[in-house]
């Protein structure tokens, strides 16, 4: 678990409204991923006080918002069907997660990351076609990615793991130096698009998903969840792939949630100093180019805030009736 406290500083004193002068307590993913990034957007260029905590278990962070245990969760879509019916990651606790996902109301929504499907420059694989009889690393034994990936290939391909490819299951970190060392063929990694540690992978290659693909029925029923979609990575993005063309991957969101009973003013504050400071973080930190603004309900599933609400119908942005 990593902890982060930030608050912005002016003239080296801590500066937060006096109406929000409480410290807000945040719970996100990956030290280094959008889930957390996400947040310190507010914390680090905007004028609020958060307590980060970072490195959660997010089917977790979300039921303790909804039980107003903490003040802000980064809520994964496809967990709020779950969390609704109080199965699968909450089975043990159904009926209080059903109460809890009650009570979540969204802030906002972003684009979370891409499914990279990398391999070597020098492989001969150009395209999925080539990659039948290979070994794919789709993700650790017990994570979500593990099945997202295999149908992604699916859907992508046709092959099925088992019998037309062999999956490889390891840890991230260990997946990463496999992939290096030659181990397996194919690395489906999931990552917020230009992120350092494929730009270390030395000469790769991007296989994109067709518009053949993106019409089967493995990928409509993949991307019937909302979060799910198909993205593209720019040419160019990655300084060591050979793609000359822009490169079409699967692409998953994520969404900031908050209990209903929190204070129009201090939901309306961070929806505010989110998009407000995004820019400007832009700047800085390199992986948040993937995040539109224009896009700020992207796979939501959640009914808004009222502060979240106040918002947007400040600046302009037409909010869909199933998010009011």
């Amino acid at each position: 678990m990593n902890l982060i406290r930030a608050t912005a500083l002016v003239a080296g004193l801590s500066v937060t409204p006096a109406c929000l002068a409480e410290t807000l307590t945040v719970e996100t993913g990956t030290p280094s991923g959008l889930t957390t990034l996400s947040m310190q957007v507010i914390a680090t260029y905007g004028d609020l006080d958060l307590q980060i905590n970072s490195g959660q278990t997010l089917t977790r962070a979300c039921l303790k918002a909804g039980m107003g245990e903490i003040d802000v969760s980064i809520c994964p879509p496809p967990a709020m069907g779950a969390m609704s019916k109080g199965v699968g990651p909450y089975k043990d606790v159904s009926e209080d997660a059903k109460a809890a996902y009650q009570n979540l109301r969204g802030l906002f929504a972003f684009s979370a990351g891409f499914f990279h499907a990398i391999v070597k420059a020098d492989s001969g694989i150009e395209d999925w076609q080539d990659a039948f009889g290979s070994r794919i690393f789709t993700g650790p034994p017990a994570g979500s990615a593990n099945g997202q990936s295999q149908s992604i290939i699916e859907a992508a391909s046709g092959m099925k793991a088992g019998d037309d490819y062999e999956a490889v299951n390891l840890g991230w970190g260990a997946g990463l130096q496999a992939f290096q060392d030659g181990q397996f063929e194919v690395f489906m990694r999931p990552a917020p698009i230009g992120v350092s540690v494929i730009e270390q992978l030395g000469p790769i290659r991007l296989l994109t998903l067709s518009e053949e693909a993106q019409q089967s029925e493995v990928w409509k029923e993949y991307t019937a969840q909302e979060s799910r979609f198909a993205g593209t990575i720019p040419a160019g993005t990655y300084a060591n792939a050979v793609n000359e063309e822009d490169v079409t991957v699967a692409e998953y969101s994520m969404q900031a949630a908050v209990h209903a009973d929190m204070d129009e003013e201090t939901a309306y504050q961070l929806t505010k100093q989110f998009w407000g400071n995004l820019d400007a973080a832009k700047s800085d930190i390199k992986v948040l180019a993937g995040i539109n603004a224009e896009q700020p309900f992207i796979g939501m599933n959640l009914p808004l805030h009222p502060g979240a609400i106040r918002y947007y119908k400040e600046i302009g942005i037409e909010i869909p009736q199933e998010r009011m």
